[in-house]
């Protein structure tokens, strides 16, 4: 149920100073709500604020005060229906559908159907046009294969803004000349901004995924569009800071006996997890291998040791500390 007291909704939405603060001439406010975003077992209520190119997404301090969270560009964005994938336990399908962007999925539970397919008409109807204005369309993404035959492969594969993981993974088995389906392999993604390597369920866009990190390396304010060959360049080189940078690796889904996770770490892949969750399931096992991650990285397993600012969320300590 939603929380009353954690569930403001401003009267006037534009007047609202975090909105002021993302109002420019060639972006315009079209819709805010309540939400219950909803990843494994937590649950956070959430107030979303839909530009025509950017989501925002806010925790309620009062009826004009807002804090931000995180935002994330529409055209990197994705929306699916596996709910069951991303969140435990039963969510309602006439009042939910799965949000997501680099590298995040989250189940958006709203008040009434009507609430969430106005949200999912919307999005879906944003996020079309915004892909519309991407430059370029078309990247190319490289991809490691691993665990798959007697050693390990990498292709470089042309991939556009409308192909998923999915679509990646069938085409990487093609230009590797590999017998299989999507069901068979699993992509993940070796990202610097995350302290573990993290599965993509099959729906995102691994081109929304890799451009991200090439935008955040631009020169702040810069749009993409305005400097093609500043972006194409650094798609060739690569030459990107650790924490930007991204890999995409394919890994068989079934892995050797002597690599099986147990239960609760298979369990726990299905989604994207918290610092203080992965901590405590990550293992030897749980890495892919021996590929390298940010050096900022803390050690396997690890939970105490970590700056609290790492592993506190809201301010507030993990159970395990308290």
């Amino acid at each position: 149920s939603f929380c009353r007291e954690s569930c403001f909704s401003p009267i006037s939405p534009e007047a609202c100073p975090l909105v002021q603060s993302f109002m420019c001439h060639d972006r315009a406010f079209i819709l805010d709500g309540h939400v219950q975003l909803k990843t494994g077992l937590q649950t956070q209520e959430r107030h979303l604020f839909l530009f025509t190119d950017l989501l925002v997404v806010a925790k309620s301090k009062s009826h004009s005060h807002f804090k931000l969270k995180c935002q994330a560009r529409l055209c990197e964005m994705w929306t699916a229906f596996c709910t069951e994938e991303v969140c435990e336990g039963s969510t309602d399908p006439e009042r939910s559908f799965v949000l997501g962007w680099p590298t995040t999925n989250c189940v958006a539970n709203f008040r009434s159907a009507e609430q969430k397919d106005t949200w999912l008409s919307f999005l879906q109807s944003r996020i079309r046009e915004e892909k519309e204005k991407d430059y370029p369309k078309t990247i190319p993404l490289k991809i490691i294969a691993k665990d798959v035959g007697t050693c390990a492969y990498s292709k470089t594969l042309s991939v556009t803004n409308a192909d998923t993981a999915n679509d990646v993974i069938l085409m990487a088995l093609q230009q590797l000349g590999i017998n299989g389906s999507e069901k068979d392999y699993k992509l993940w993604v070796i990202s610097g901004r995350e302290d573990a390597p993290y599965p993509l369920i099959g729906h995102e866009y691994p081109f929304g995924i890799k451009m991200s990190h090439i935008r955040d390396a631009m020169p702040h304010g810069s749009k993409p569009c305005a400097c093609p060959r500043q972006l194409q360049g650094s798609f060739l080189t690569e030459q990107l800071p650790q924490e930007l940078q991204c890999q995409f690796v394919l890994k068989p889904s079934r892995l050797d006996r002597c690599q099986q996770l147990n239960d609760l770490s298979q369990k726990s892949f299905k989604r994207k997890r918290s610092i203080i969750n992965w901590a405590f399931w990550r293992g030897p096992g749980t890495h892919l291998d021996n590929v390298p991650l940010s050096s900022t990285s803390a050690a396997p397993g690890k939970l105490f040791g970590l700056l609290l600012t790492a592993i506190c969320e809201d301010d507030n300590l993990p159970k395990p500390l308290l």
